[in-house]
């Protein structure tokens, strides 16, 4: 590698590691308070950077959004991977709680989602991105249900099995009269009613 080329490679390293930083102060600022009162400007200045140089890099809020949505759900996305690919793979209803545990447990996670999947006229990169990453879900349960022998309507199963559990989460998230503990109880209770129907309806 000449000078020219080693430069170009340290430059592409400090820009990427200067994108990172960007991330984790947004992932820090959610850690902090709802997703939804975090503005450009507090990460810039979480970041250390002025808010012209934050654009630079993210262009849009919603490209950030998206970044660091990616980046929180890493985690459970090799979860998933993990039980679909074991000798034994995991049951339905044991990835339908770890979907849904993450997400009561990741209030961010869940709101960067929500946010993302309900906002009007989102650039299209980042909703090119946010599509990218959902697939992870629907990519996941679809190899369970083809470990299982599944064969027919796979994808649509997929798609209808994540979006009820994520319709539950939305629904009893603010559960009237319950604290937090018990809201997550009874979404996990509804969880695995959930996975029952579904386990009876697709295993052989």
């Amino acid at each position: 590698m000449n000078t020219e080329s080693k430069f170009a490679s340290l430059k592409e390293k400090e820009r990427e590691a200067r994108k990172q930083i960007i991330i984790d102060s947004a992932l820090a600022l959610f850690a902090k308070k709802p997703f939804y009162d975090v503005g450009m400007r507090d990460v810039a200045d979480e970041a250390g950077v002025s808010p012209a140089t934050l654009y630079r890099y993210f262009p849009s809020q919603e490209e950030l959004f998206v970044e660091a949505f990616i980046q929180d759900i890493s985690a459970v996305s090799k979860a998933f991977e993990g039980m679909v690919k074991k000798d034994a793979p995991a049951t339905i209803e044991d990835f339908a709680v770890t979907y849904v545990d993450h997400l009561i447990q990741n209030e961010s996670t869940f709101q960067m989602m929500t946010y993302i999947m309900l906002k009007d006229n989102m650039d299209g990169q980042a909703l090119k991105e946010f599509g990218a990453v959902t697939r992870i879900f629907f990519d996941g349960f679809s190899s369970l249900l083809e470990r299982y022998g599944v064969k027919n309507n796979v994808r649509l199963y997929a798609q209808s099995f994540i979006g009820a559990l994520s319709g539950i989460i939305m629904s009893y998230r603010n559960y009237a009269g319950k604290d937090k503990e018990q809201i997550r109880e009874h979404i996990l209770k509804l969880t695995r009613i959930t996975a029952e129907i579904y386990s009876h309806k697709l295993m052989p």
